[in-house]
């Protein structure tokens, strides 16, 4: 299957996750038939290199997305509005289309197959693109027969295979909103970080999708997801919510343990939580040993969670829903 992806990569526009993501997807069922352009250079590790990229510029420090994809100069990305009028590919994709919209004159004109994908962190739908064709949209309130859902996914390849069964810390070290915690400068210790914790914490950012709910899944830790029972129902549609929300109910008093001050961001902060901290004081804190021994059952629930994220959040799981949904144009 020929397949155009039209990303947002430019000099001062460079990753989207969620065009990324779905880029590596398609490369994975079809290889170089997908041709990116204008180029997302910044998933090629030998472009990299070359360009002299420091990746520390990239959202995220380009972790789980660094060095997705290879050989960068081997797709041709040449005469690209040509083929769009000789109707060339079988399909033509809008990765970032709030972002990028190259040669839609001529992709409409010419009677081509498309979609678009809508990656942004808010809940706005541009009827200009979604009254045309299918419209695939991340912070989705709800679906209709041309609007569909999409999350975040990872690439398979970065999945754990097996559960640490040692783990040092009963809640990751890294709490979202607190930058003193953000110290891993490589993707290894990072994920590393996660593979020794039972829980890690994870929250709405400004969309509710966000990569690190997958990194802490794909890497056999559980997430501590705060308030995912307030996330609308199309959203995160592919995520095990009802499994997250009914194990933060279970587990939730492991948090009492912590200063409520430095493990939650204003938002989450009430006076429950504050008074649950001060009586935990006065109780036997459980270390991870202690836990461990009375709720073996996490060990379980990590490999319930790592199998549902094998069989469902990959980007290639992804890629391959986009193109069953595209089969009904």
């Amino acid at each position: 299957m020929k397949i155009l992806y039209i990303s947002s990569t430019t000099e001062n526009n460079i990753s989207d996750y969620m065009s990324d993501l779905t880029l590596h997807g398609l490369r994975e069922l079809y290889g170089n038939d997908v041709i990116d352009y204008p180029g997302c250079w910044h998933l090629y590790s030998e472009e990299v290199i070359e360009r002299n990229f420091n990746t520390n510029k990239l959202w995220g420090r380009g972790f789980t997305l660094n060095n997705s994809l290879k050989e960068y100069d081997i797709i041709d990305r040449n005469n690209i509005k040509e083929k769009i009028i000789s109707k060339y590919f079988d399909l033509i994709i809008y990765g970032s289309i709030r972002r990028s919209a190259y040669f839609f004159d001529e992709v409409v004109s010419n009677k081509n197959k498309y979609i678009f994908i809508d990656g942004e962190d808010d809940i706005i739908i541009e009827e200009k693109y979604s009254n045309k064709s299918l419209y695939f949209k991340r912070e989705l309130l709800k679906e209709t027969s041309n609007i569909k859902p999409i999350n975040f996914s990872i690439p398979k390849n970065k999945i754990i295979k097996e559960i640490n069964s040692k783990p040092k810390n009963l809640i990751s070290p890294l709490i979202p909103g607190r930058l003193d915690t953000y110290i891993y400068d490589n993707e290894d210790d990072y994920y590393k970080m996660y593979q020794d914790s039972i829980f890690a914490i994870t929250t709405k950012k400004s969309g509710w999708d966000c990569l690190r709910h997958y990194e802490i899944l794909m890497n056999g830790c559980i997430p501590f997801f705060l308030d995912i029972e307030k996330c609308p129902t199309k959203t995160l549609e592919k995520l095990p919510k009802d499994l997250i929300i009914k194990i933060l109910k279970k587990y939730e008093w492991i948090l009492s343990q912590y200063n409520p001050f430095y493990i939650y961001k204003k938002k989450f902060l009430d006076l429950k939580k504050i008074i649950s901290f001060l009586i935990s004081l006065f109780k036997s804190k459980q270390n991870i040993e202690s836990f461990i021994s009375n709720n073996n059952e996490v060990f379980e629930l990590k490999k319930q969670l790592l199998d549902f994220t094998k069989n469902n959040l990959t980007t290639e799981h992804t890629a391959k829903r986009i193109i069953e949904e595209s089969k009904t144009l």
